[in-house]
């Protein structure tokens, strides 16, 4: 068993350092325990433990997205369509939508499809998902030091830095993006010249990344381009660039089929519009935003969005790093451009500067106020609409920035006391925003996973009906009303016809105005439970609606 385990690991790519041991005892002190020992105090420290038990719910049925990605997963399960389809049949039905579009996670949806037909409804995967996260991401942020650090200790340490970034601490209402491990994976593959030129390793994590989020699929996008603007411009002649072509082709296939295969492409979809409402402040690497997100240094935000969205906060113990290492940069800055891993990151600084004026603009803002706007085309924006939540896309600049820190403090005098101290500060600086996250997950501690229906009717009353419609179908009105009854429709079997879509179809949103349209002159389909998100019906349905847990309803009709 114990020959397996190691050849297991030292099979697993996210861990190449496990490789390079021979002595089995010696990685499983210096490796394999420390990655555990590190994953599971992050992890503890961050989230409740409860939240591992598949039948909790309370902690995401609340209102906040992670609600959305939960019920379009156990949506989807519940109700499979055809191999190899990654589109939920019972959410916007009859329509239905795809997992993608309801900030759903296709990659678990894909991974757990053969096992649809055994898998009980009404439980949840999104704490185990969090935990692998997390285990990912330490895995790649060790591997990605572990060539640029002078002991296997100073390895750990800056892995630990990496892994308590504020972007990805505060991420944990957004389960998808806590997926952040993708971003290390891809300066993995970048810092090494071999692994770069394999399209292979590209092609895995494009696909990958695909699969998970549309934002973090640009972060990684950007990071291979800039591998292959690199590799361009080196090339020895035309011969070489043109060898290239077969390579870049097997990344952009899987960016062209499996947009087609999860249905993020196939529809036309509503604008959403606002891009540059939460975009990233001028200030942010130091400006926590809010006192959530640092211990130490204050906070001033735009507003609550804008202060979540736009956060690019590094910790009182990453700046404290960036701040020595920029003062050891200019100091040996004639070996720093001699330096080949810095030479390589130089060439990130294109596709970065890219990055960086997509989630600054339009609003230039400095400690919360908008000190200037950039005028912005109606092309661009219909361009960017897509990536509405541009402050995110700073994140790989963020990553880089603290690695690039953490390589050159470990190579300094004293560098490995010097990762500690920052480490400690870090941990210090962090410690109200892992209370905060504690804090959002202790409702899984709740066996309920009700809060606004607690009667049980509402069973009764879901089995009876065929449909479930909302009205009006606005997500906003209240979400977490939204969610529960979905929930427990979900476990019922029971279609709905609108839920809570990050970007819906327009074909959905001109049915749900048909339904709306219907609905308010008073006809109302005697098959289905309208739940009445804000409480007022049409006049002549005002005699059927009834109240159950204080919310409005109209009740299907008796049981045929």
């Amino acid at each position: 068993m114990g020959h397996a385990f190691s050849d297991a690991l030292r099979a697993m790519a996210f861990l190449p350092s496990l490789r390079h041991d021979p002595r089995p005892m010696r990685r499983l002190l210096v490796w394999i325990l420390p990655w555990l020992g590190l994953s599971f105090a992050v992890f503890a420290s961050w989230m409740n433990l409860a939240v591992l038990d598949p039948t909790r719910l309370a902690w995401l049925l609340d209102g906040n997205d992670h609600g959305q990605a939960a019920i379009g997963l156990a949506s989807y399960l519940r109700s499979p369509p055809p191999w190899p389809s990654l589109r939920s049949t019972m959410l916007m039905a009859p329509d239905g939508i795809p997992l993608a579009l309801i900030d759903s996670n296709p990659l678990l949806g894909m991974l757990l499809r053969p096992f649809a037909s055994v898998l009980p409804a009404g439980i949840q995967y999104l704490g185990f998902w969090l935990l692998a996260c997390i285990l990912l991401h330490t895995a790649f942020a060790a591997a990605l030091v572990r060539h640029f650090a002078p002991t296997p200790l100073a390895t750990w340490i800056g892995a630990a830095l990496l892994t308590l970034m504020p972007v990805l601490l505060a991420r944990f209402g957004h389960v998808n993006l806590c997926a952040q491990w993708l971003i290390l994976w891809a300066l993995w593959i970048y810092v090494d010249a071999d692994r770069s030129a394999r399209p292979g390793w590209w092609a895995a994590l494009i696909t990958t990344a695909i699969l998970i989020h549309p934002y973090i699929l640009v972060m990684v996008a950007a990071i291979w381009a800039s591998a292959m603007l690199r590799q361009a411009v080196l090339a020895p002649d035309r011969k070489a660039r043109a060898a290239m072509i077969g390579d870049v082709a097997i990344v952009v296939a899987p960016l062209l089929i499996v947009p087609l295969l999860i249905g993020i492409v196939s529809e036309p979809t509503m604008a959403v519009g606002g891009y540059g409402g939460f975009s990233m402040a001028l200030d942010a690497l130091w400006n926590p935003n809010t006192a959530t997100y640092s211990a130490l240094l204050p906070a001033k935000a735009l507003d609550p969005a804008q202060a979540l969205e736009g956060m690019n906060y590094l910790g009182a113990g990453l700046l404290m790093l960036v701040t020595v290492a920029l003062l050891q940069a200019f100091r040996h800055r004639a070996a720093m451009r001699e330096d080949g891993l810095f030479r390589r990151l130089a060439w990130l600084v294109p596709a970065f500067a890219v990055l960086t004026l997509v989630a600054v603009a339009p609003h230039l803002i400095w400690r919360g106020t908008v000190i200037a706007t950039l005028p912005t085309p109606d092309w661009l924006g219909k361009l960017f609409d897509p990536i509405r939540a541009s402050g995110r896309m700073f994140w790989p600049v963020l990553y880089t920035l603290a690695f690039t820190a953490i390589v050159i403090a470990a190579r300094m005098r004293f560098g490995t006391w010097l990762l500690a101290g920052a480490l400690l500060l870090q941990i210090v600086d962090m410690m109200p925003l892992l209370a905060s996250a504690r804090e959002s997950g202790g409702a899984a501690e709740q066996v309920s996973p009700y809060r606004r229906t607690l009667d049980p009717r509402w069973d009764a009353l879901i089995a009876r009906a065929d449909m479930i419609q909302f009205e009006p179908p606005e997500m906003y009105r209240d979400l977490a009303l939204l969610e529960e009854v979905t929930w427990r429709a979900i476990v019922a079997g029971k279609p709905v016809r609108f839920f809570y879509a990050s970007r819906e179809t327009v074909a959905v949103r001109r049915r749900l105005q048909v339904d709306s349209a219907v609905f308010a002159m008073g006809q109302a389909d005697p098959r289905r439970l309208y739940v009445l998100l804000d409480g007022k019906p049409p006049p002549a349905l005002a005699g059927r609606v009834r109240k159950l847990d204080g919310v409005s309803i109209i009740p299907p009709g008796p049981a045929r």
